[in-house]
């Protein structure tokens, strides 16, 4: 693909046949997608006045086997840019994503029930979550991507409405944060069943990140829908967090809010220099952590995590 593609911009047009996608690719086997054009999703036609379920996706492949997707500038989605789904053995590269910092549900990839994929040398500048790694997916590696604008690279989140859901086996290195909302995520909902497991953060760079590291076991979508009174909650267990570096505006660097009963376990935070931003008149830096077994070595902010209910955490987000 070299030159520019274009989509409609007319959303009556495309909801006459409610597309899921834009650009769609199903059940092939040794896909390569490549060159150096412009794939323009003209989801500012969409973003104010058509909610977020009904608009498409601007590339989505599913059910592919062994696949590179490689060297595209996508910009302004309907929704995410980019969906993985059902995939094994994937490779997206060099690519560029481009969205306004306040466009809604403009993921940059979205990945789902997929084993076997890398995502590399990459940017990603987008309204939501510039990668979010959900139920099903497995053997994930993701190396040398420049997130910002966006809310970081999440996994999940999982366990809505008590879904049983797994992500496993995943290594983010060699990344930025770059004006984000968040950077390394992970968020379960309450009530939720299944496992985020063996899930390593590792050489991450940060510039103006809100809030740098998360855990949340109580994720209720920006504090809709929030219910914390459950009996079960997803696993997170074995998870690294090694070698962060660089600037926070928030208040709070580390935040790993854990369900009582179900813990946050194997949690190791390993030299994390995180220091407050000049914008944000250099404050002290706090944490919040709760009901997590944690061993840190080397971490700039004090890490005293609490059994105790009587903490409040901080603002959803």
């Amino acid at each position: 693909i070299d030159g520019r593609i274009e989509a409609l911009g007319k959303p009556d047009e495309w909801l006459k046949d409610r597309m899921e996608c834009l650009l769609c690719f199903e059940n092939v086997t040794g896909l390569l997608v490549n060159g150096s054009g412009l794939i323009h999703g003209h989801g500012e036609a969409w973003w104010d006045s058509v909610s977020h379920s009904h608009r498409p996706r601007t590339v989505r492949f599913n059910g592919v086997i062994n696949m590179v997707y490689n060297g595209l500038t996508q910009k302004n989605s309907p929704k995410n840019h980019i969906s993985v789904h059902n995939c094994t053995n994937a490779t997206l590269s060099n690519l560029h994503l481009i969205a306004p910092g306040d466009s809604p549900n403009t993921d940059g990839i979205d990945v789902s029930l997929s084993n076997g994929l890398q995502i590399l040398n990459s940017s990603i500048e987008t309204g939501d979550d510039c990668i979010a790694i959900n139920s099903g997916s497995r053997n994930i590696s993701i190396a040398r991507v420049a997130c910002g604008p966006g809310h970081g690279i999440s996994i999940g989140s999982l366990g809505r409405d008590g879904a049983n859901e797994t992500v496993e086996n995943v290594k983010v290195w060699n990344c930025s944060f770059n004006g984000t909302q968040n950077g390394a995520r992970i968020k379960t909902w309450a009530g939720g069943l299944g496992f985020a497991r063996n899930i390593l953060f590792e050489n991450i760079t940060l510039i103006d990140a809100d809030n740098p590291i998360v855990i949340d076991q109580h994720y209720c979508n920006g504090g809709h829908d929030c219910d914390h009174d459950k009996k079960t909650a997803v696993g997170v267990s074995n998870v690294t967090f090694r070698y962060f570096e660089g600037t926070c505006t928030g208040e709070t660097a580390i935040k790993l809010d854990c369900d009582k009963k179900t813990r946050c376990r194997k949690i190791v935070m390993d030299h994390i220099n995180i220091t407050s931003s000049p914008s944000s008149s250099e404050r002290n830096l706090n944490s919040y952590c709760r009901f997590a077994d944690v061993v840190s070595r080397f971490v700039s902010v004090d890490l005293s995590c609490l059994d105790s209910e009587d903490c409040l955490p901080p603002a959803p987000y």
